[in-house]
């Protein structure tokens, strides 16, 4: 997601593709989207515009990197021939996957029909063909673009997405369940966040359905991906919790920390020349200002800002998080 200074309503969201294929150079694909009537030029360095497409580089350097799809390895058929292709391509695409349905059609249709086969979501490390990229895209189905974009990942302790940032949106994790009944859960958060756009917060509660028993849901700053890796997502990752291990209560009306009590810490610290200790965290966070306000309301600020602050009732905890992953540069 790319941001301009310190100016939220400029905030363009963009998201990358990585796209093997005959190309040798990028002019070559600049001139490819052209012909489909996108808005697309090499990359200059500057921000990218609301409906952009730029051409990052083209190198053989992600060629490896098409093993895995949303939910499954990709047909080792596919995988043969990437391996085949002259170089990838890198994408920002200033089209949101939510909205630009038409334009990102047009774009596979274009790819295909310059010898491309198969392109990668860099928010999700998900690879997908391009004729069911464009299927998808052309029957402007939400539930679709989930499944196709965002993957589920998971270990023995706990099951998760990733890629849910392409809408500006959490990522879902849950704990101590078998592997269908994990993605039976997060599956169906992740949808009910994309499909109703819930006005959700930590202390809410949630449930797939009525055969369940509601739990707690909590949001922490995703403990996985680095800042700098595509997969990074800055509005953080819903936990769902049962009642014993939730730390934090609904707030109505909630409260929005201005300046966002990320960058008070890092500025803090930045001044300080150290890590701030618990104790001068919960300062900080004692000495905060805050605002009064719907939770819709705090959502479209987040979301215009780029990031989810943190917890302040789990700021110390949190914060950590954030350090490790150098979010916003506060290592």
């Amino acid at each position: 997601m790319t941001e301009r200074g310190n100016d939220e309503r400029s905030r363009v969201p963009s998201h990358f593709l990585l796209v093997p294929g005959p190309w040798r150079d990028g002019q070559a694909v600049v001139l490819v989207l052209r012909d489909a009537n996108l808005k697309c030029s090499l990359s200059s360095g500057q921000p990218i515009r609301a409906g952009e497409v730029r051409v990052q580089w083209v190198g053989a350097d992600g060629l490896a990197a098409f093993r895995w799809g949303a939910r499954a390895p990709t047909p080792v058929d596919l995988q043969a021939w990437v391996a085949k292709q002259p170089g990838a391509a890198v994408l920002e695409v200033g089209l949101r996957v939510d909205e630009a349905h038409a334009e990102l059609a047009r774009m596979g249709r274009a790819l295909r029909d310059a010898g491309g086969v198969v392109v990668r979501a860099e928010a999700s490390g998900a690879a997908c063909d391009l004729e069911s990229w464009i299927r998808v895209f052309d029957a402007k189905d939400l539930a679709q673009t989930y499944r196709l974009l965002v993957a589920v990942v998971g270990d023995t302790e706990s099951t998760s997405t990733c890629g849910m940032h392409l809408f500006d949106l959490p990522e879902a994790e849950i704990s101590g369940l078998d592997a269908v009944s994990a993605v039976e859960w997060i599956d169906a958060l992740c949808l009910y966040q994309l499909l109703e756009g819930p006005a959700l917060s930590s202390g809410h509660t949630f449930r797939p359905d009525s055969g369940h028993e509601r739990q707690y849901i909590e949001r922490w700053p995703d403990p996985v991906h680095e800042a700098e890796d595509g997969r990074h997502n800055p509005f953080g990752i819903w936990r769902i919790l049962d009642a014993s291990r939730r730390a934090v209560q609904a707030r109505e009306p909630a409260l929005m920390l201005m300046p966002s009590l990320v960058s008070v810490l890092h500025a803090a610290e930045t001044s300080a020349g150290r890590p701030l200790s618990a104790r001068e965290v919960e300062s900080v966070v004692a000495q905060s200002c805050a605002v009064a306000m719907e939770l819709k309301d705090k959502i479209r600020l987040e979301k215009s800002r780029g990031y989810a602050d943190l917890e302040p009732d789990l700021a110390w905890e949190q914060w950590q998080i954030v350090r490790r992953t150098n979010h916003l540069g506060c290592k």
